[in-house]
């Protein structure tokens, strides 16, 4: 069938654009059939009209991009992947999204390669991402376009359910007659995009088989793929909670939640599209808190939530009632929800939200790692004593695809010389005196299928960095005492507070290890030097007890002057301390922490103003230590001190109030 010489005025490309933020619901009383589909196509192309009771829009919009683009129904149709390097660049730039998709792509092949549909993930480009199903039975067609790197779009391939999907930002199925290209009339597809947590397009879901009729049940499984992979992306990020929101406190099985990630201050990081679209995108412009959408506070929420076994209503402030529980663990579990990752297990699941490190460039710093480790380099984890390294090695661990497996650690330092090579090699029985009956596997074969974690490998003697070197190399291992080798599959995480190439100048550390285990380096700032110290504190002390002390305001200012030379330890300890110290009801006070905080403290204030004590002196000096670091921001300023913007605002006002005996008299 020829093409006309002009696209049909009544369905333009620029006249009807695609909506950017919303999934405009097809129109529900269209019932596919051949028939509908070959009618729509006489009309549109034969006497330029648009029957919308025929077809979907997104398809005429598709059909019209196509002719203004001046290709005919006949072109042929070629699916060329891009070039490799290209294509690992795509795959690290989609790395998320296809760790967020694997389980759900898994599934949905299941339910569909029995009717014989292939199933595919494409990246906002239309780039295809990753291909499973019933591909290796369908036709050379199908298989030439089921590849990785494939260019799927619009400008390649005509009006797909893909492409319409891209577009539209909702679900749609094309099938038969409704495909612009004759070439690839003969296949049946339904797609779904996948939206980011932040809102913007993330990729599509597509499955595709070769047949001519329409399937009305394909476009409920991608839609439900797609928003199993929203969920996904959006546990991803390192939050402090995720909420699910339901309408009724008892949800019916399968019953799709509202999913929102907070951080540890209430401001809200991330979304699924459901609930974006339930709460409005205009209500979401900007940096939006907690308090901005419920009458309520998030303190409150998350200790009625550490409460209460079942679900707690939330009212919005438009008044609706919903009900909240917590995405991350079942609410039974909820009294730690806001502890740091030192308080976890070292084999997290691989959804739950990342630890709170009080300064987001280690987030960033952890996202890049997790993506060197995704592609086998090895990590090395630098910083001070006590700054989290561990923490760092098993949040790694958990989001990884060895995450199934052990993380397994040895302290290089903590072992004597004499003993480190048996724990790391493990031995045979008979190896030395004292060795264990039968033999004992050491810490590399334990790693074997997950995460060898080697703390202080700085201190680890020179005759045995040979011998690892060795490991790493061949990925084979033998015990003291034995000639046989067997292979080894772990992923390798190294952390050390020396100074690396002091130590290779001194001759105490092996250049050639040093270049084999620093794949990506990853330095963690101490505290004093983190940018949200305040979210931190509050981080670690939900850990502590029963997760519901405060702080007092003069305690806060003195946790954020100190120096904290033990690091997340040393804070942890103060903490503790002063948890112990404390009435079970009171706020923590600056009496409650040991007695080296102030002095350590006040040693970084010699001179105190005339009539302040050392408090007052310390309150004063965080606020402007807060309000230059966010640059006068008094929003970021509030946030960093763990106050209101109100009080914050208060105490600059009482600070820049003058003494009463040089005020002016009141007037009579």
């Amino acid at each position: 069938m020829a093409l006309p010489d002009s696209a049909p005025p009544t369905c333009d490309a620029e006249a009807q654009p695609s909506v950017p933020h919303a999934r405009p619901a097809m129109n529900l009383a269209l019932v596919p059939s051949v028939e509908r589909a070959l009618a729509a196509r006489q009309a549109y192309f034969e006497q330029g009209r648009t029957p919308a009771e025929l077809l979907d829009d997104a398809i005429f919009r598709s059909w019209a991009r196509c002719s203004a683009a001046a290709r005919s129904e006949l072109d042929r149709v070629e699916f060329e992947p891009v070039g490799r390097a290209m294509l690992r660049n795509l795959l690290d730039r989609n790395h998320a999204l296809l760790h967020a998709a694997r389980g759900p792509l898994d599934h949905l092949a299941q339910a569909v390669a029995g009717a014989g549909y292939a199933v595919l993930l494409a990246d906002p480009r239309g780039h295809a991402l990753s291909v499973g199903g019933a591909i290796e039975s369908r036709p050379p067609s199908m298989r030439m376009a089921f590849r990785e790197g494939v260019d799927l779009t619009e400008d390649s391939i005509g009006t797909s359910a893909m492409s319409c999907a891209l577009n539209e930002r909702r679900a749609v199925r094309v099938f038969g007659p409704e495909h612009f290209f004759s070439a690839i009339r003969g296949f049946h597809c339904a797609a779904a995009p996948v939206i980011a947590p932040d809102g913007q397009l993330a990729g599509v879901v597509d499955i595709t088989r070769e047949s001519p009729v329409p399937d009305p049940g394909a476009l409920a499984l991608v839609s439900q793929c797609a928003q199993a992979i929203e969920r996904g992306l959006l546990r991803a990020l390192p939050a402090c909670v995720t909420l699910a929101l339901r309408w009724q406190a008892a949800p019916e099985a399968g019953e799709p939640a509202l999913l929102l990630a907070f951080g540890g201050d209430g401001e809200i990081i991330g979304l699924t599209d459901a609930a974006r679209r339930f709460i409005g995108s205009e209500a979401l412009r900007g940096t939006v808190r907690f308090e901005d959408l419920f009458d309520s506070r998030f303190g409150d929420c998350i200790a009625a939530m550490q409460r209460s076994p079942q679900a707690i209503a939330l009212r919005l402030r438009s008044g609706v009632r919903l009900f909240a529980a917590s995405a991350d663990v079942p609410l039974a579990r909820n009294a730690r929800l806001l502890a740091p990752l030192a308080h976890l297990p070292a084999t997290l699941p691989a959804t739950r939200s990342a630890p709170e490190f009080g300064d987001p460039a280690i987030a960033a710093q952890l996202e890049a790692a997790h993506r060197a480790l995704s592609k086998g380099l090895p990590l090395l984890v630098l910083g001070e004593t006590g700054t989290g390294k561990e923490v760092v090695a098993q949040t790694l661990h958990a989001r990884s695809s060895h995450g199934g497996g052990t993380l397994v650690a040895l302290n290089c330092a903590a072992i004597p010389e004499s003993l480190i090579e048996g724990e790391l090699f493990g031995h045979v029985e008979g190896a030395y005196t004292g060795a264990r009956r039968g033999g004992l596997p050491g810490k590399i074969e334990q790693a074997d299928g997950g995460t060898l974690f080697l703390d202080e490998i700085g201190d680890m003697p020179l005759h045995l960095q040979a011998r690892l070197l060795r490991v790493l190399e061949t990925r084979e291992v033998s015990r003291l005492g034995s000639t046989a080798s067997r292979k080894v599959d772990f992923q390798l995480v190294c952390a050390t507070h020396q100074d690396i190439a002091l130590a290779i100048r001194e001759g105490r550390f092996r250049a050639d290890l040093y270049y084999r285990i620093n794949g990506f380096a990853l330095k963690l700032a101490p505290l004093r030097n983190r940018s949200r110290l305040g979210a931190l504190i509050d981080s670690v002390l939900a850990g502590i007890g029963d997760g519901t002390r405060v702080l007092t305001p003069e305690a806060r200012a003195m946790l954020l002057a100190h120096t904290w030379p033990g690091n997340t330890r040393e804070l942890k300890h103060a903490l503790s301390f002063a948890d112990a110290m404390a009435e079970p009801d009171d706020a923590l006070s600056p009496s409650h922490f040991p007695t080296h905080l102030p002095e350590a403290t006040s040693a970084r204030y010699p001179e105190m103003p005339a009539g302040k004590g050392l408090l007052v002196s310390l309150q004063e000096d965080a606020i402007t230590h807060a309000l230059q670091e966010s640059r006068g921001n008094v929003r970021l300023a509030a946030q960093m001190l763990g106050i209101s913007r109100a009080t914050l605002y208060r105490r600059l006002k009482d600070r820049a109030a003058p003494p009463l005996s040089s005020a002016r008299p009141p007037a009579d």
